[in-house]
């Protein structure tokens, strides 16, 4: 399942440091950002009339800052893409944080004191809690964690190296050397490209979600998982999305909107919908923010797409054929994942 939103991606892996300071820079102001919309949305409780506003003019902070800061850093835009899409990440946690708080769907425990608030708002990965109280990570945690952050960056490293040279598309590179055309080639490269982008948003995205839990780890917290091998284990989209994918994103979503909506009383493919559709905002948001000729609106097509599949999932489970659409055979469930 490939967003198939471009290959240009915000790269950890470049040798010029220019990008890493500037990132730095960035993410120091995102930081000092972060702690004083966590100090005010405390204060302002759990008003929607003061919270929305809120969480929307902190949203509105990075394209207002993004000028300025290079100006007087002296970085371009190519150098700030890195610390562009992370701040815009950080941003995000903390617009919906807030409309969780609004709504009353905050984890129990996370606005227990400010010191907590202030942790759990500035967490890029959220930290568990248990009967109100946050959950302890085991012993060994930490460490794994460690090794798991080497171990991806390692591959994604090596990943990157061996697709970089065909222009991140190696599927189309080989059949155009091998003069394959028609249908058949046009099949090859969409399973086969889409499959190599997948890997690369997947390696890209647990690098980052797994430097995040170990930010949470060295506080003494436990974080929830990244993912779940998504590509190669999901047999829906529902598991694809539900329970495999991006499980950080997924957590905020529903919380910040599935459940409002659910509780309300709209119906669940209604709701659904609209969750895709916060998803589809917050990755417009994110991408315009970071990556340079990015075309508004690719994200908004492929993400209510996706929600539209999870609707039709749901009426097909109404059908005789509710077996296949909860579950089809795992081979059929990943040959979706790599071509959807």
């Amino acid at each position: 399942c490939n967003p198939a939103l471009g290959t240009s991606m915000p790269s950890l892996l470049l040798p010029d440091a220019q990008p890493i300071l500037t990132a730095l820079a960035i993410l120091a102001l995102t930081a000092a950002c972060r702690f004083g919309f966590a100090v005010v949305t405390r204060l302002l409780g759990t008003s929607k009339r003061l919270l929305w506003p809120a969480a929307g003019a902190m949203a509105s902070l990075p394209f207002v800052l993004r000028e300025p800061l290079l100006a007087w850093w002296g970085g371009t835009y190519a150098d700030a893409q890195l610390g562009s899409f992370l701040a815009a990440t950080a941003f995000a946690w903390c617009f919906f944080r807030a409309i969780e708080r609004s709504v009353g769907t905050t984890p129990v425990g996370a606005a227990a004191s400010l010191a907590e608030w202030i942790f759990y708002m500035s967490a890029d990965v959220d930290p568990r809690y248990r009967d109100g109280k946050p959950l302890r990570p085991p012993p060994g945690k930490l460490r794994s964690q460690l090794a798991k952050l080497c171990a991806t960056y390692a591959a994604t490293a090596a990943f990157v190296s061996a697709i970089e040279p065909f222009g991140f598309r190696p599927t189309a590179a080989v059949c155009e050397a091998c003069g394959v055309s028609g249908p058949l080639a046009a099949a090859l490269v969409r399973v086969g490209d889409n499959l190599s982008g997948t890997v690369l948003i997947y390696l890209f995205l647990s690098l980052l979600l797994t430097l995040g839990s170990i930010l949470v780890l060295a506080q003494g917290h436990d974080p929830i998982d990244g993912f779940d091998n998504p590509v190669f284990k999901s047999c829906s989209p529902r598991e694809f999305w539900g329970r495999r994918w991006n499980l950080q994103v997924n957590a905020m979503l529903k919380r910040s909107c599935y459940k409002p909506l659910a509780g309300a009383g709209l119906a669940a493919p209604l709701a659904t919908l609209a969750t895709f559709g916060a998803s589809a905002g917050f990755h417009e948001y994110q991408f315009a923010l970071s990556m340079p000729g990015y075309r508004v609106g690719t994200a908004s097509v492929f993400f209510l797409g996706q929600g539209l599949l999870l609707v039709a999932q749901s009426l097909l489970e109404a059908t005789p054929l509710r077996h296949l659409a909860s579950r089809a055979p795992l081979p059929l469930g990943v040959a979706f994942n790599i071509t959807a």
